[in-house]
Protein backbone atom coordinates (compact mmCIF):
# COMPACT_ATOMS: atom_id res chain seq x y z
CA UNK A 1 0.00 0.00 0.00
CA UNK A 2 0.97 3.53 -0.69
CA UNK A 3 0.12 6.72 0.93
CA UNK A 4 1.29 9.67 -1.50
CA UNK A 5 -0.68 13.41 -0.76
CA UNK A 6 -0.18 16.34 -2.83
CA UNK A 7 2.34 18.81 -2.08
CA UNK A 8 -0.18 21.54 -1.51
CA UNK A 9 -2.69 19.47 0.13
CA UNK A 10 -1.68 19.60 3.37
CA UNK A 11 -5.06 19.69 5.12
CA UNK A 12 -5.20 16.00 4.09
CA UNK A 13 -2.66 14.95 6.10
CA UNK A 14 -2.67 18.01 8.41
CA UNK A 15 -1.84 16.34 11.94
CA UNK A 16 1.47 15.17 10.93
CA UNK A 17 2.22 18.66 8.76
CA UNK A 18 1.43 20.28 11.54
CA UNK A 19 3.74 17.99 13.70
CA UNK A 20 6.65 18.12 11.07
CA UNK A 21 6.55 21.98 10.78
CA UNK A 22 6.62 22.21 14.60
CA UNK A 23 9.64 19.62 14.62
CA UNK A 24 11.70 20.96 12.25
CA UNK A 25 11.53 24.70 13.14
CA UNK A 26 11.91 24.17 17.18
CA UNK A 27 14.92 21.97 16.04
CA UNK A 28 16.08 24.75 13.76
CA UNK A 29 15.67 26.93 17.00
CA UNK A 30 17.44 24.52 19.44
CA UNK A 31 20.34 23.56 17.58
CA UNK A 32 21.17 27.07 15.40
CA UNK A 33 24.47 27.23 15.14
CA UNK A 34 26.26 24.69 16.84
CA UNK A 35 28.53 22.12 15.59
CA UNK A 36 27.56 18.84 16.24
CA UNK A 37 29.73 15.34 15.69
CA UNK A 38 27.48 12.95 13.49
CA UNK A 39 26.78 10.92 16.88
CA UNK A 40 25.88 13.93 19.15
CA UNK A 41 23.27 14.83 16.02
CA UNK A 42 22.07 11.39 16.23
CA UNK A 43 21.63 11.53 19.56
CA UNK A 44 19.69 14.59 19.66
CA UNK A 45 17.54 13.29 16.38
CA UNK A 46 16.84 10.26 19.28
CA UNK A 47 15.75 11.98 21.41
CA UNK A 48 13.85 14.09 19.72
CA UNK A 49 11.88 11.10 18.16
CA UNK A 50 11.42 9.98 21.70
CA UNK A 51 9.97 13.32 22.94
CA UNK A 52 7.13 12.78 20.14
CA UNK A 53 6.77 9.25 20.63
CA UNK A 54 5.97 10.21 24.25
CA UNK A 55 3.17 12.43 22.95
CA UNK A 56 -0.92 11.28 24.12
CA UNK A 57 -2.33 10.02 21.14
CA UNK A 58 -5.52 8.78 23.18
CA UNK A 59 -6.48 7.14 26.71
CA UNK A 60 -5.88 3.07 26.95
CA UNK A 61 -8.41 3.20 29.49
CA UNK A 62 -11.84 4.48 29.87
CA UNK A 63 -11.03 5.72 33.79
CA UNK A 64 -10.15 9.54 33.90
CA UNK A 65 -8.69 8.92 36.87
CA UNK A 66 -6.19 6.02 36.20
CA UNK A 67 -4.19 8.89 34.30
CA UNK A 68 -2.09 6.82 31.42
CA UNK A 69 -2.64 7.79 28.10
CA UNK A 70 -1.92 5.58 25.23
CA UNK A 71 1.52 6.92 22.55
CA UNK A 72 3.38 5.98 19.68
CA UNK A 73 6.00 4.35 22.36
CA UNK A 74 3.37 1.83 23.34
CA UNK A 75 3.31 0.68 20.19
CA UNK A 76 6.84 0.48 18.86
CA UNK A 77 8.79 -0.38 22.59
CA UNK A 78 5.53 -1.75 24.70
CA UNK A 79 5.94 0.93 27.48
CA UNK A 80 5.54 4.74 27.01
CA UNK A 81 8.85 5.62 28.00
CA UNK A 82 12.28 4.50 26.23
CA UNK A 83 14.50 5.70 29.47
CA UNK A 84 16.90 3.51 30.52
CA UNK A 85 18.25 3.59 34.20
CA UNK A 86 21.71 5.61 34.27
CA UNK A 87 24.49 3.66 35.02
CA UNK A 88 27.91 4.22 36.23
CA UNK A 89 30.00 6.47 33.52
CA UNK A 90 33.89 6.21 33.78
CA UNK A 91 34.72 9.13 31.43
CA UNK A 92 36.54 12.18 31.01
CA UNK A 93 35.37 16.24 31.19
CA UNK A 94 34.90 16.70 27.50
CA UNK A 95 32.29 13.73 27.08
CA UNK A 96 30.85 15.21 30.22
CA UNK A 97 30.43 17.96 28.86
CA UNK A 98 29.25 17.47 25.25
CA UNK A 99 26.71 15.78 26.63
CA UNK A 100 25.69 18.00 28.73
CA UNK A 101 25.27 19.79 25.61
CA UNK A 102 23.44 17.60 23.88
CA UNK A 103 20.70 17.12 26.64
CA UNK A 104 20.74 21.11 26.38
CA UNK A 105 20.17 21.27 22.85
CA UNK A 106 17.19 18.61 23.36
CA UNK A 107 15.73 20.70 26.34
CA UNK A 108 15.79 23.79 24.31
CA UNK A 109 13.97 21.70 21.02
CA UNK A 110 11.40 20.16 24.12
CA UNK A 111 10.99 24.05 25.41
CA UNK A 112 10.07 25.58 21.67
CA UNK A 113 8.59 22.41 20.17
CA UNK A 114 5.80 22.76 23.10
CA UNK A 115 5.25 26.20 23.22
CA UNK A 116 4.92 26.23 18.75
CA UNK A 117 3.24 22.46 18.51
CA UNK A 118 -0.36 22.59 20.99
CA UNK A 119 -1.41 25.86 19.50
CA UNK A 120 -0.75 24.69 15.88
CA UNK A 121 -3.52 22.28 16.56
CA UNK A 122 -6.17 24.71 15.89
CA UNK A 123 -7.55 24.58 12.58
CA UNK A 124 -7.22 28.04 10.35
CA UNK A 125 -7.51 27.73 6.94
CA UNK A 126 -5.71 30.81 4.88
CA UNK A 127 -6.45 30.37 0.60
CA UNK A 128 -3.74 33.55 -1.18
CA UNK A 129 -6.09 35.98 -2.72
CA UNK A 130 -5.41 37.00 -6.77
CA UNK A 131 -2.95 34.01 -6.92
CA UNK A 132 -4.88 32.47 -10.06
CA UNK A 133 -2.80 30.64 -12.30
CA UNK A 134 -4.24 29.37 -15.83
CA UNK A 135 -3.28 25.39 -16.69
CA UNK A 136 -4.69 22.21 -18.09
CA UNK A 137 -4.94 18.56 -15.94
CA UNK A 138 -2.92 16.14 -17.99
CA UNK A 139 -3.56 13.71 -15.40
CA UNK A 140 -6.42 13.02 -13.04
CA UNK A 141 -5.78 9.84 -10.81
CA UNK A 142 -8.42 8.31 -9.03
CA UNK A 143 -8.26 5.93 -6.30
CA UNK A 144 -9.95 1.88 -5.05
CA UNK A 145 -13.20 4.37 -4.52
CA UNK A 146 -13.24 5.95 -7.73
CA UNK A 147 -12.83 9.33 -6.18
CA UNK A 148 -10.19 12.09 -7.39
CA UNK A 149 -8.47 13.70 -5.19
CA UNK A 150 -4.65 14.33 -7.12
CA UNK A 151 -4.22 15.90 -10.54
CA UNK A 152 -1.18 16.61 -12.52
CA UNK A 153 -1.41 20.36 -13.94
CA UNK A 154 1.00 21.81 -16.65
CA UNK A 155 1.11 25.65 -16.82
CA UNK A 156 3.60 27.96 -17.25
CA UNK A 157 5.58 29.93 -14.74
CA UNK A 158 5.26 33.68 -15.47
CA UNK A 159 4.48 36.53 -13.45
CA UNK A 160 1.51 38.57 -14.34
CA UNK A 161 2.18 41.57 -17.31
CA UNK A 162 5.46 39.73 -17.72
CA UNK A 163 5.76 38.97 -21.85
CA UNK A 164 5.73 34.93 -22.44
CA UNK A 165 9.57 34.28 -23.75
CA UNK A 166 9.14 30.93 -24.42
CA UNK A 167 10.21 29.09 -20.78
CA UNK A 168 9.35 25.44 -20.73
CA UNK A 169 6.10 24.27 -19.10
CA UNK A 170 5.95 23.25 -15.43
CA UNK A 171 4.22 20.28 -14.36
CA UNK A 172 3.18 19.73 -10.24
CA UNK A 173 1.03 17.65 -8.63
CA UNK A 174 -2.29 19.52 -6.93
CA UNK A 175 -5.34 18.53 -4.98
CA UNK A 176 -8.15 18.29 -6.91
CA UNK A 177 -9.97 20.51 -4.25
CA UNK A 178 -7.78 23.58 -5.10
CA UNK A 179 -8.74 23.13 -8.94
CA UNK A 180 -11.23 25.28 -9.84
CA UNK A 181 -12.29 23.88 -14.13
CA UNK A 182 -12.70 26.87 -16.06
CA UNK A 183 -14.07 24.82 -19.18
CA UNK A 184 -13.69 21.65 -20.21
CA UNK A 185 -12.04 20.46 -23.00
CA UNK A 186 -15.06 18.38 -24.62
CA UNK A 187 -17.22 21.51 -24.29
CA UNK A 188 -14.66 24.18 -26.11
CA UNK A 189 -14.40 21.00 -28.74
CA UNK A 190 -17.91 20.92 -28.95
CA UNK A 191 -18.41 24.58 -29.24
CA UNK A 192 -16.08 24.90 -31.95
CA UNK A 193 -17.60 22.47 -34.40
CA UNK A 194 -20.66 24.24 -34.35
Amino acid sequence: MEFTKAADAPWENGCSEALIKSVKKSLSLAIGQSIMTFSELQTVLFEVANILNERPIGTSTSDPNEGTYLCPNDLILGRASSNMPVGNWDESDNFKKRWKFVQQVVNTFWRKWHRDYFPSLIIRQKMACHNWKLGQIVEAKSSRDGVTRDVTVRYKNIGPGTKYTGTQDLLIRRSAHRIVVCFQLKNKLATNEM
